[in-house]
């Protein structure tokens, strides 16, 4: 494995690889896929030096973001794909109370707000793709104009102090790749991406990994069509469980405030258990039917 930069979650991750017993190879840039024919067999890798050295490898992942070299040297092709839909702005501040994860949607607007280490909050201001140059042209009244479409945490804001800059984007694209191939898997961001409006970037990073382990531990010690087999069923499982999920933030990223359907998040903010069962569908722990059935409506509703 190989780790260009790291942020305090990768470093958390690469510790327990290291722990796990995989060997490690730090400031290295992916380059190039090696090919036997229409197979992947390794990678060309790039150190600080700027030396390249060839890495054999029955299987090369591509865990590399958004933009992925992996996915574009395997010639992945974009499946399903929706343009972004939102942009925004995020920082940290201290001073924010808050018992857990909040997100609010309204017209043109949506806000994420989750606790982090250090007794940190980040808050994500969020707004249409088409405000993007408003807001970048004026990032903190935008932002804080964005916030004060939700009143109570505007009020907390007004006692808290931001320990970060902005840092913005209008590229949240809504994606399915191809995600394997002769030798080839992607995974996380360079698989899959959705916007962040539902806050669950991390959740299903950690999903689609576990199910590419589990394919991987199928696959290798076989033959290459055992193998082949095995990725198939991680990407057909991964979208088994992610598409529903997919289709309801690609809706919900619209910022189509609908008068009924405040009123269903109204009802399901008030029941701790009903906050769970719709935090387990954003998540994909469950199907989204589950929640947005006739029946668990009307009962919502009543």
């Amino acid at each position: 494995m190989f780790s260009p930069r790291r942020t305090v979650l990768d470093q958390l991750l690469v510790e327990a690889a290291r722990k796990a017993g995989a060997d490690m190879l730090d400031e290295v840039t992916f380059r190039a896929l090696l090919w036997d024919g229409g197979r992947v067999i390794g990678a060309q890798l790039q150190d600080g030096n700027g030396t390249t050295t060839e890495y054999k490898a029955a299987i090369v992942v591509g865990a590399d973001g958004i933009w992925s070299a992996v996915a574009r040297a395997a010639n992945a092709a974009t499946e399903i794909e929706h343009p972004s839909l939102t942009c925004g702005y995020y920082a940290y501040w201290s001073g924010v109370p808050t018992e857990g994860v909040e997100f609010y949607i309204r017209e043109g607007r949506d806000i994420l707000v989750f606790p982090t280490h250090d007794g940190l909050t980040c808050i994500w201001a969020g707004r249409s793709r088409k405000d993007w140059q408003i807001y970048r042209s004026k990032v903190e009244q935008t932002y804080r104009d964005v916030i004060a479409a939700a009143p109570s945490l505007a009020q907390r804001l007004e006692h808290a102090e931001r320990v970060t800059p902005f840092k913005g984007t209008s590229k949240l694209p809504n994606f399915y790749r191809r995600s394997f191939g002769l030798g080839w898997a992607l995974v996380g961001d360079a698989a899959y991406h959705r916007d962040p409006l539902t806050g669950m970037g991390i959740g299903d990073a950690f999903l689609g990994a576990q199910f590419l382990a589990d394919a991987l531990t199928r696959g290798l010690g076989g033959d290459t069509i055992v193998l082949d087999t095995a990725l198939s069923g991680y990407q057909q499982a991964f979208r088994e469980r992610t598409m529903p999920v997919f289709d309801y933030t690609v809706k919900a990223a619209g910022l189509k405030e609908q008068t009924s359907a405040m009123a269903i998040y109204a009802k399901i903010a008030q029941s701790a258990r009903d906050t769970a069962q719709f935090i387990d569908v954003l998540a994909g722990n469950i199907p989204v039917k589950n929640v947005f059935n006739p029946e668990n409506i009307a009962r919502l509703l009543a």
